[in-house]
């Protein structure tokens, strides 16, 4: 009876963090992250107590289990393919930035600790079976709090970084000085940026589990950042502005929750 409940609680997890996804923004991250452990405390201390150090292997072995393969099952239910695909993202990104990070919270009380071994056998799970065909990787609350927090070019950050390229290159250091002389200058600049601030790290981290992760920065760096830099050179500084709203429109649009 008590693995019935423990196993309805954590299919409840994954859905009321599924119907909660399009929250995960900057300002809105931290009181949602609370009503979904708030709203899933009993569940939650059942997980805390099946990764601690005594208990059962087998417990432990089954409750890893129960939301890979309850997500599989709902995905194998969808007749249409593009829709399909369209919740991989979806699923990815519930794991990834709730459901995650909630059972790390619950066992580590918001250190940075990860990797109790509940999380890291659900995500082995997840990957081998495949539930979505995208990479799922460890993570927690205060790792995802802290990149909110952190000012930086999140998507050229990560278009240079696929690319090899350093963290002062060129291409950076020029997008940087023409946020902070240029659109932070300016009440419309300093909105639009608090905009990309709240949205971008959760683009860059649905693009980062995509297979074609590779091919799609590269992408971007032809079509948006190359472009937007040489915009820059010619002092054409509203047409960059324009392009990059239109760069992170489309990726939005394109990769990020449906």
């Amino acid at each position: 009876m008590a693995e019935c409940k423990a196993e309805a609680g954590l299919k409840k997890l994954f859905d009321d963090s599924l119907d909660l996804l399009n929250m995960f923004k900057r300002k809105t991250y931290a009181e949602t992250f609370q009503i979904l452990y708030r709203g899933n405390q009993e569940c939650l201390n059942v997980l805390a107590e099946a990764c601690s150090e005594d208990a059962d292997r087998e417990e432990l072995e089954a409750y890893a289990r129960v939301i890979p393969e309850y997500a599989k099952e709902k995905l194998d239910g969808i007749s249409s393919k593009r829709k399909k695909e369209r919740f991989f993202a979806d699923y990815n990104m519930t794991m990834a930035v709730y459901v995650i990070p909630l059972v790390n919270y619950s066992v580590f009380h918001n250190k940075r600790d990860q990797g109790n071994p509940l999380t890291v056998r659900m995500i082995e799970i997840w990957n081998e079976l495949p539930v979505t065909g995208y990479t799922l990787s460890e993570s927690s609350y205060d790792l995802i709090q802290s990149g909110f927090k952190n000012r930086l070019c999140y998507i050229t950050t990560a278009v240079c970084s696929s690319r090899n390229q350093p963290d002062d290159c060129y291409e950076l250091e020029t997008l940087r000085r023409y946020r902070d002389d240029y659109l932070a200058q300016t009440e419309s600049g300093r909105q639009l940026i608090e905009e990309y601030y709240d949205i971008a790290p959760g683009i860059v981290m649905a693009v980062g589990m995509r297979p074609d992760a590779p091919e799609i920065y590269e992408g971007l760096y032809k079509n948006y950042l190359l472009p937007c830099i040489r915009l820059i050179e010619k002092d054409k500084k509203e047409e960059c502005r324009e392009l990059y709203i239109d760069m992170v429109q489309e990726l939005q649009k394109r990769y990020f929750y449906s």
